[in-house]
């Protein structure tokens, strides 16, 4: 118990909750007054803005100084002293003036991690404290993992950095990573992009992203992290950042993950886990995971096709036309 009051009370010099200021309709952030102790903090200054009734609520969930501590391979330091907006809305289309307006009733938070800005959906089962902590974990790495690398990051990295930051893995979904690896002859890391882009199957993206981040992690923990997230931020793209942190090709990587991935969440640690009550449901789940995973093989095969065409036909636009015989 000692331990952990140290911990807080180290982060609590780091953090300076700037102000709650209700927000029925979100105002610009360059426009709201920022005060706080004139003391330095080594950690960022959030401005939390919250539609009329939630001011409460909201100091109680970023009065939680947990959720900035710690993140896997990014020092504190990173986010000292800048500033992070951070909106409790109700209805998150209302702050479409803002750009972080999101109409899906499932969206729980969002994060603009380029400006340092996010918002949580606060309305019926997503009032719980837990679930708000864990969104704000979850968007908080976000804007964390953005200033780390300086935005040089692929998308299932950010996605699966913020599931782990946030611990919002569950076991229960393992039964998807099964079906997706068990596809060969491709390489999944390349799929996930566009997974996330077209919507294709968005679940699984988020916990094979899960997964590898985690794989990557286990290579050299949390030093490792930070390393590779450095190299990123110099520039290097996720091949040679692997190569000059772990020394291996990102096809080397991408095997070793599948086999970790196989072995960790195999069929004996879901069946032992689901209980003979489940069994009957799992092998339902199996059968539609098997008709969804080809119907999204075929999406996939078309999108790679059409990107290679489209590249073929811009190569084709960028050669010059031979000169003439004489």
């Amino acid at each position: 118990m000692g331990a952990r009051f140290g911990i807080l009370r180290s982060v609590l010099l780091r953090i300076a909750v700037v102000a709650i200021t209700a927000c029925g309709q979100p105002t610009d952030p360059g426009d709201a007054t920022v005060t706080g102790p004139e003391a330095p903090v080594q950690g960022p200054e959030l401005e939390v803005r919250a539609d009329p009734g939630l001011e409460e609520l909201a100091r109680s969930v970023t009065d939680n100084l947990e959720v900035w501590a710690s993140m896997p391979g990014i020092p504190d330091s990173v986010l000292a002293g800048r500033r992070v907006v951070i909106w409790f809305a109700r209805d998150l289309s209302t702050l479409d003036s803002v750009g972080l307006g999101r109409s899906e009733p499932w969206v729980a938070g969002v994060a603009d991690p380029a400006r340092r800005r996010l918002a949580l959906r606060v309305s019926g089962s997503q009032r719980n404290f837990d679930r708000l902590l864990a969104v704000y974990r979850h968007e908080a790495a976000h804007v964390a993992l953005h200033a780390a690398t300086g935005g040089n990051v692929p998308r299932w990295m950010h996605e699966g950095y913020a599931q782990m930051a946030s611990g919002t893995w569950d076991w229960r979904e393992g039964w998807r990573l099964q079906f997706t690896l068990m596809r060969g002859g491709q390489s999944i890391l390349s799929d996930l992009d566009r997974r996330f882009r077209s919507g294709i199957e968005p679940q699984t993206a988020y916990i094979l992203s899960y997964t590898a981040v985690d794989a990557l992690r286990s290579l050299g923990g949390d030093r490792g992290l930070e390393a590779l997230f450095a190299s990123l931020r110099d520039g290097d793209r996720f091949d040679a950042a692997l190569r000059r942190v772990y020394g291996i090709t990102a096809d080397q990587f991408e095997r070793r993950w599948r086999e970790r991935v196989l072995d960790r969440y195999g069929w004996l640690y879901l069946l032992s886990r689901t209980g003979f009550v489940w069994l009957a449901v799992t092998f339902l789940i199996i059968g539609l995971g098997i008709a969804r995973i080809r119907h999204d093989r075929r999406r996939l095969s078309e999108m790679r096709e059409r990107e290679r065409r489209e590249a073929a036909a811009l190569e084709l636009t960028n050669v010059d036309d031979p000169p003439s015989a004489s």
